[in-house]
């Protein structure tokens, strides 16, 4: 059984900057990298091949813990001059922060048994500290066996889930409500994709190498949460 590959994204927390809108991922048109944050790890250029066909596990940190927030579908990538989009079909809000199914928390909880296991080896003195050292800046693949359990949590507690736990805006998303909210999603959206569509100078473009992300093959409950 071919197992669909899975790559954590680590969102960061809103800041207590004035101008922090936190405004990427862009839920309400399946997009994600067009602001150029990520540009230097996950979303660089070289790695827009390897990343055509993986799913996204959007994990959002907070009060309550690492939180799978959204799995996208395989996602396309979109190849701008300086950047790469990463665009799903079809287009679904993310959980609620507070209600997502629970990646780790310094406790010991967690939904994903498998996951937890392997956030005991390392050096780290939390356990959400080792989650984001372990996937912060990471743009590969997960284990096969971890990728797995992911998606099959993720697709059970998304089955039938009342309205209440799906946000209905992107803030319902984040662990709490950034200094500047995005009150125009559309409009950012593009404006940002129009930005990302410019011309750059060609010191700033670099050649995609190719590389591959194989699906993986499968080899071998998830809990419930509070909402």
């Amino acid at each position: 059984m071919n197992i669909d590959p899975v790559v954590i994204v680590h969102l960061r927390r809103p800041t207590s900057e004035h101008t922090e809108s936190r405004s990427d991922p862009f839920w309400e048109f399946g997009s994600f990298g067009i602001t150029g944050c990520h540009n230097n790890n996950l979303m660089h250029l070289r790695n827009g091949d390897s990343l055509m066909g993986v799913r996204f596990a959007f994990a959002q940190g907070g009060r309550l813990g690492m939180r799978l927030v959204y799995l996208t579908p395989p996602i396309a990538i979109v190849t701008h001059p300086d950047r790469i989009e990463a665009t799903w079909i079809p287009i679904k809000m993310p959980f609620r922060y507070d209600c997502a199914p629970i990646l780790v928390r310094n406790s010991g909880l967690s939904d994903f048994p498998r996951l937890l296991e392997s956030l005991h080896t390392g050096n780290r003195p939390t356990l959400e500290g080792q989650f984001s050292s372990n996937y912060r800046s990471r743009a590969t693949c997960i284990d096969g066996q971890i990728a797995e359990e992911i998606v099959r949590v993720y697709d059970s507690r998304r089955r039938n889930v009342p309205k209440s736990v799906i946000a209905s805006n992107y803030v319902d998303a984040l662990p709490w409500v950034p200094p500047n909210p995005d009150s125009d999603r559309e409009q950012t959206y593009r404006r940002r994709l129009d930005e990302a569509r410019q011309p750059q100078p060609k010191s700033k473009v670099h050649k995609a190498k190719k590389q591959t992300c194989k699906p993986l093959t499968h080899e071998h409950k998830p809990k419930g949460g509070r909402c």
